[in-house]
């Protein structure tokens, strides 16, 4: 079966294992995968959970997942548009095609732990520092609504078909929020890493803001270069912006 979504699916039982025991999946969890596939992982997840919920676009997969767990919740559709249940814990091997979006998604939603499957590349954002190449707009959201850690790397030969790049397993647990933030900050943070390698003035310039609100910006940050700027840079610069 092509991975037509961008799927590649996972051919290897110690992995999905590790996957349920990195999450600490027991009865007590409602569970949701998004993404089964032929449903390696989700029948680890089904003999662990309380609930487990699967999200599938792909309506053959989705029916061969519900005939062979009657147990799990099957919501057929695009992970994306459809409505997600509530649930406590996220563990998926998600399709690279979706990741970044299912990721800014999972932010909005409650939750208590996710074990997610991600490209190495992609994953490597999400735990990078201010001022390396892998640091982007994903990265700071990251650092804003959870604590992030790369468990361990997965050989491209455990998928089929199997992809060009390797992957890797990350753990996300949610915190506190270091400040509020509104929409005109992740406007402002959205706008700085369209051209991350400028300098925030010239960044801001390129997002056609006015030379009246670069003005603002405070001196030592409008020379430096976005990719060096932490969270609380930002969030200096979104309210020298509102002012």
């Amino acid at each position: 079966m092509p991975a037509k979504l961008g799927q590649h699916f996972l051919q290897d039982a110690d992995i999905v294992k590790r996957m349920a025991e990195y999450a600490g999946v027991t009865k007590n969890d409602t569970v949701l995968e998004i993404g089964p596939g032929k449903g390696i992982l989700t029948e680890e997840l089904v003999g662990r959970a309380g609930k487990v919920v699967a999200i599938e676009k792909d309506r053959i997969l989705a029916k061969m997942i519900e005939d062979k767990f009657p147990m799990t919740e099957v919501i057929t559709g695009d992970a994306m548009k459809v409505a997600w249940p509530k649930f406590d814990k996220c563990v998926s091997n998600l399709p690279y095609e979706i990741s970044s979006p299912v990721t800014f998604k999972l932010f909005e939603s409650e939750w208590k732990l996710a074990v997610l499957m991600f490209q190495k590349e992609f994953a490597e954002r999400f735990v990078s520092e201010a001022g390396s190449k892998h640091y982007s707009r994903l990265t700071v959201a990251v650092n804003y609504y959870c604590d992030a850690e790369i468990l361990e790397f997965v050989p491209k030969e455990k998928f089929v078909p199997r992809p060009k790049v390797n992957s890797a397993i990350i753990r996300l647990t949610p915190k506190k929020p270091p400040f509020p933030a509104d929409d005109h900050f992740w406007a402002t943070v959205t706008a700085l890493f369209r051209h991350k390698k400028k300098t925030v003035a010239a960044a801001l310039k390129a997002a056609k803001y006015g030379k009246d609100a670069i003005g603002k910006v405070p001196q030592d940050l409008a020379k430096e270069r976005v990719f060096m700027c932490e969270l609380e840079d930002l969030k200096r610069i979104s309210d020298s912006l509102k002012q």
